[in-house]
């Protein structure tokens, strides 16, 4: 009886494999699980798209989601689950992300997320931390006015304002996901509150790509040293804007 009941999303997970892979012939196969242990379901179901330590792939567009707080990946896997994420095609890897959601039990979901939030920060390295033709200076008066607000002075996130840390996210994927945002095939759908604070954040004030490309070049400069220890990393995240301590 729990194959018959699991059945159809099964089927769905194997329907939006086959979308993926149209999109995207590097995408790996994904896989369902009876686990309940969130090692083993991150590993069995994640860890093809975001890596074994959660640090995301670039080649299929995943972000790293290590130490992500549990409040914020129960939100979206929520979103995704409800709709309000992955229902556009053209977008496969939030896509795909609605139809694993959606195939997870509670309860799985519950020690997954909390395997996640447990995960070392990702520091990104090499060519995660890019951002062609960006200027990091004016990227954080723009951070600074219209950013911290909500995400704090230094991209940590903050519960209250439900606005996740942007720290340990790629510099690429932080670029796509305002554009997203700003083209409102994020954040648009009724009932995603804090999705559309930020498509009415990237419309007002995010005027071009220039002032994107900025803006995300400083959020890459709040990272700390991906080769220091766990400490200092934690030292230099509290610490805070790398221009501000230089004087400006």
């Amino acid at each position: 009886m729990n194959f018959i009941r699991r059945l159809p999303a099964l089927l769905l997970l194997g329907g939006m494999q086959l979308i993926l892979h149209a999109a995207d012939p590097a995408a790996p196969a994904v896989a369902s699980t009876t686990a309940k242990d969130g090692k083993t379901i991150f590993q069995t179901v994640c860890a093809q798209c975001h890596g074994t330590a959660g640090e995301g792939k670039a080649e299929l567009k995943t972000p790293s989601i290590a130490s992500m707080p549990t409040w914020y990946v129960n939100t979206q896997l929520k979103n995704f689950r409800e709709g309000r994420r992955g229902h556009d095609p053209a977008d496969p890897q939030a896509f795909m992300m609605a139809s694993i959601a959606k195939v997870l039990q509670p309860e799985q979901i519950k020690a997954v997320v909390e395997h996640v939030a447990a995960l070392q920060l990702a520091v990104p390295r090499g060519k995660d931390r890019e951002i062609a033709d960006a200027n990091a200076r004016e990227g954080m008066r723009l951070f600074q006015e219209r950013c911290m607000e909500c995400h704090r002075y230094n991209a940590s996130g903050e519960m209250a304002f439900g606005s996740p840390p942007l720290i340990g996210r790629q510099a690429w994927y932080l670029a796509d996901q305002l554009k997203k945002f700003k083209s409102r095939r994020r954040g648009a759908v009724h009932g995603d509150e804090n999705g559309a604070k930020m498509v009415q954040t990237t419309n007002y004030f995010i005027e071009d790509d220039q002032m994107l490309r900025d803006v995300v070049a400083y959020i890459i400069t709040l990272n700390p040293d991906p080769d220091a220890s766990k400490e200092e990393q934690e030292r230099q995240i509290i610490e805070g804007s790398p221009f501000e301590s230089a004087g400006r």
